[in-house]
């Protein structure tokens, strides 16, 4: 039979012992996120990405139509009450705009770059586990509890430079937040803010979790800047010849 104190030791041992069990690992969380969202096979599987949304800010709401491919075209029209009014796009690394007013015009470097980065970042077309075959750096830098989550916190840095922080939550392994210093229209008003974007209502499209909600703030005064609700996603649907060209 045991005394008062060896029941103590050894239920001090055991606690100690769960205490000391190691934090996931860097792998261990990529794994648990990709395995989550589908699996690699399935990630792999998604040559072209293509969804319908509505985007309502504080003094309008839209409907866009976006379409990206893993060989880093993409475009995205934006239609007012039926009407397209603004077009933006990348052919072959070649940015272009168009505006109702203004026809068709050069994109700006600044702009070029936000349209690449909404491609390269794992929520289209790209995993987690595919970054860093992409030149592209994945860092585990920590913790973070909100809400009474204990979130991975990992820092994606693009090749680029671009930096994403992203918090994964341990449950499901899933992406619920991520922030940037960005600007939220690069080509309107360049100044960049950290923006924290929440991501939601993720569900299955050909075998692959995406968030069909996504709701922008500006993370210091948490202001309310935008919100994106997909209606519809396509995956690998038949792209039509010049879908990128300038038109």
């Amino acid at each position: 039979m045991r005394t008062p104190f060896a029941l103590a030791c050894a239920l001090w041992l055991m606690s100690a012992c769960a205490s000391a069990a190691p934090r996931p690992g860097l792998d261990d969380i990529i794994a648990q996120h990709v395995a989550a969202r589908g699996g690699a096979n399935a990630i792999e599987a998604v040559r072209v990405f293509e969804t319908d949304i509505q985007i309502t800010e504080p003094s309008f709401t839209v409907d866009g139509l976006y379409i990206a491919t893993r060989d880093g075209s993409m475009r995205v029209d934006i239609s007012a009450g039926g009407e397209r009014v603004f077009t933006e796009a990348l052919d072959g690394g070649h940015a272009w705009s168009w505006s109702s007013g203004e026809g068709v015009k050069e994109g700006t470097a600044q702009g070029a770059a936000a349209l690449r980065h909404g491609i390269d970042l794992p929520f289209k077309l790209f995993g987690l586990h595919e970054m860093s075959g992409q030149g592209h750096r994945l860092e585990l830098t920590g913790s973070e509890t909100i809400g009474g989550v204990n979130f991975h916190v990992l820092k994606l840095t693009l090749a680029d430079g671009f930096e994403t922080l992203y918090l994964v939550n341990p449950a499901t392994g899933l992406i619920e937040r991520d922030r940037q210093l960005r600007a939220l229209h690069v080509d309107v008003d360049p100044e960049p803010v950290w923006i924290e974007t929440s991501y939601e209502d993720y569900r299955p499209v050909d075998g692959v979790q995406f968030a069909h909600r996504q709701v922008e703030r500006e993370l210091a005064s948490g202001k309310l800047l935008s919100t994106v609700t997909v209606r519809t996603i396509r995956v690998n649907p038949a792209v039509a010849a010049g879908r990128f060209a300038p038109r």
